[in-house]
């Protein structure tokens, strides 16, 4: 694998690069003192990996990660716990807290390391299959498995992988993101509520302006979603007290 690290605390740049060096098959493309600078270095090459300091002037580390395109698999590094939530909130497979222990370093990049491996030997396209009218394949192992549309309850984002939530109780995990099953899905059928979730239409119990209900799951309706999806379901099928 490969990484781009950007820090702008010299020292604390060194000391990471060189606990990096220690790790195997693992490769510095780049190293920078801001995020300027290794936005400029993506422009042409991506690396597997992200290493980012938080705190970096003109250019934190979460608007480098949000600024681009196409985002690589993102570890973020700081001096505050603070930045978690804001960090994992753009599917980062890691955030640590300086000063950062060796073996939590290791960690991170064994997360990393194992989603990469997976990648390369499941493509994306193999993942999901759009196959006829009422049913789509997902690839388990090494056979296709069938899910009928009215199986499904819900999908839930995973980053790049998508969990599959069915009527039986059920899981099934796919490695494909979820804007592309969106994209594959019968919008008749379907409904994205928020950059989280997918929900099979004619499984919604109840809704507001906020949740949708799934029987007994509650989920959170996105605000850029919120008219959209009240709209789309109830339309004007709601019973008004006077016409």
């Amino acid at each position: 694998m490969t990484y781009l690290i950007a820090d702008d605390d010299p020292i604390y740049l060194a000391v990471t690069m060189q606990q990096l060096a220690l790790i195997p098959n693992l490769t510095c493309v780049a190293q920078c003192g801001n995020a300027v600078d290794a936005r400029a270095l993506l422009q042409t090459a991506l690396p597997d990996i992200l290493i980012l300091d938080i705190e970096m002037p003109d250019l934190t580390g979460i608007q480098l990660a949000k600024s681009l395109p196409k985002l690589p698999m993102v570890i973020f590094i700081s001096s505050h716990p603070n930045y978690a939530a804001d960090a994992f909130d753009i599917d980062a497979i890691d955030y640590l807290v300086k000063p950062v222990p060796i073996e939590r370093l290791l960690r991170a990049i064994d997360k990393a390391r194992n989603l990469y491996e997976m990648k390369q030997q499941i493509a994306q396209v193999e993942a999901f299959k759009n196959e006829g009218a009422d049913s789509f394949f997902i690839k388990d192992k090494n056979a296709y498995v069938r899910i009928n549309y009215s199986e499904v309850c819900y999908i839930e984002s995973l980053g790049d992988f998508i969990s599959i939530y069915l009527l039986n109780g059920d899981k099934k995990i796919a490695l494909v993101n979820l804007k592309n099953v969106e994209q594959q899905l019968p919008a008749n059928i379907f409904i994205r509520i928020s950059r989280s979730h997918i929900v099979h239409k004619d499984k919604i119990s109840a809704l507001d302006h906020t949740h949708v209900q799934l029987n007994k799951i509650k989920l959170g309706i996105g605000k850029t979603y919120q008219e959209t999806v009240l709209q789309t379901i109830m339309g004007n099928q709601t019973i008004k007290r006077h016409l």
